[in-house]
């Protein structure tokens, strides 16, 4: 789909490069989603974050201090695409058809998010949120729910909530590294 994906990478915990399965979270996240999308691209905080090469387009955040938001900022000012599909690399539940979804609500408003989940920043993003964004990066204010408040927001119902469930602690990924291996 003329869409370009964005994982987020950039925060100061080193999630990325986490070991998952036979690859590395950022990897296993976008290699998950991307087959939807025409652009893949990764965004850090600091080049000094790349600890090793990945096959994507890779993006710098504008304020290094600015969240997963600078991340989305970077990636909206730099995609190829009107939609960005924007998830975080410790997501590994988003799926494509969510991802698909979003894209195809996005185009008619500034964002798609999806009600369910903690995230806000999980969702899909057209280039006419880039004001808003960079103003909010501009003015410290990195809550993705004040962000919502400012765009016009297609809310997405009835999606499954544990697909936005986020790897926040070594048992987190611990459990799913055990459920991968669990899989046929």
């Amino acid at each position: 789909m003329e869409a370009s994906l964005l994982v987020l990478a950039g925060g100061q915990s080193g999630k990325a490069w986490l070991p998952t399965g036979n690859t590395i979270l950022l990897r296993y996240v976008a290699e998950r989603l991307a087959p939807a999308f025409s652009e893949v691209m990764a965004s850090f905080a600091a080049p000094e974050q790349l600890e090793e090469p990945v096959p994507y387009r890779i993006v710098f955040d504008r304020k290094q201090s600015g969240g997963p938001l600078a991340g989305l900022e970077a990636g909206l000012a730099a995609a190829r695409h009107e939609v960005v599909f924007a998830v975080g690399c410790d997501m590994p539940y988003v799926t494509r058809g969510t991802a698909e979804l979003a894209v195809a609500a996005a185009r008619s408003c500034d964002a798609a998010l999806p009600r369910a989940g903690a995230s806000v920043v999980c969702g899909a993003y057209r280039r006419t949120a880039l004001p808003v964004v960079a103003a909010a990066v501009n003015a410290g204010s990195f809550s993705p729910t004040e962000l919502a408040e400012r765009l016009d927001v297609t809310w997405l119902e009835d999606l499954d909530a544990y697909q936005f469930a986020t790897l926040r602690t070594a048992d987190d990924l611990e459990r799913f590294n055990a459920a991968l291996l669990s899989q046929p």
